[in-house]
């Protein structure tokens, strides 16, 4: 079961810099994706930003990644790089010609203690520019019983249209009842 979040209208007007809540949700059940749409009517800001809260329906292994497409668009049209610590090990990696931006171990799951959800912050940079390629950054992480792990993920969808939907989605899995998913705005100088 997919989870739509339809936008409503932004907010005040806040000064310059400071980031608005345009909209935020809790699950109160699971869904196997999350979709922020209609987000041409938030023209008047520069840069958008989720805040995520999250954890997956199964998982055993500890936790699982997740995958952020703009538009709907599921060609190869991303790249993605991230760098990353679990443990005591830390890694990087970088991938062309992908399907979406991958969110490495993001979500926690049946592997992981009770309660415990992931988090991250995932900037989606200059949304509304239709001369430029979308750019989106992320800080997020898990902990789970064996791991812990903490990710820098930058990311890139070849495509100048501006960004009408996001969607977030978990493989084969599901978000699961009380992750939270809310979307800021921000205003340019």
């Amino acid at each position: 079961m997919a989870f739509n979040l339809s936008l409503l209208g932004a907010s005040g007007g806040g000064a310059a810099g400071a980031y608005e809540l345009l909209e935020t949700t809790t699950l109160s059940s699971s869904a196997s994706s999350v979709t922020f749409s209609g987000l041409g009517s938030y023209s008047d800001y520069a840069h958008l930003q989720i805040r995520a809260v999250v954890r997956e329906s199964s998982g055993a292994g500890g936790y699982t990644n997740s995958q952020l497409t703009l538009n709907g668009d599921t060609g190869s049209n991303y790249s993605w790089h991230y760098m990353g610590g679990q443990g005591s090990s830390v890694s990087s990696v970088g991938y062309g010609t992908q399907p979406n931006v991958r969110l490495q171990s993001f979500a926690p799951g049946d592997g992981s203690p009770s309660g415990i959800f992931g988090a991250g912050v995932i900037d989606i940079l200059d949304f509304n520019n239709g001369s430029k390629n979308s750019t989106v950054r992320a800080l997020h992480g898990a902990i789970t019983s064996t791991n812990n792990g903490i990710f820098l993920t930058s990311g890139a969808w070849f495509n100048t249209d501006a960004i009408t939907s996001i969607n977030f989605a978990i493989g084969s899995n599901s978000w699961v009842a009380g992750c939270r998913f809310s979307l800021y705005g921000i205003k340019g100088a």
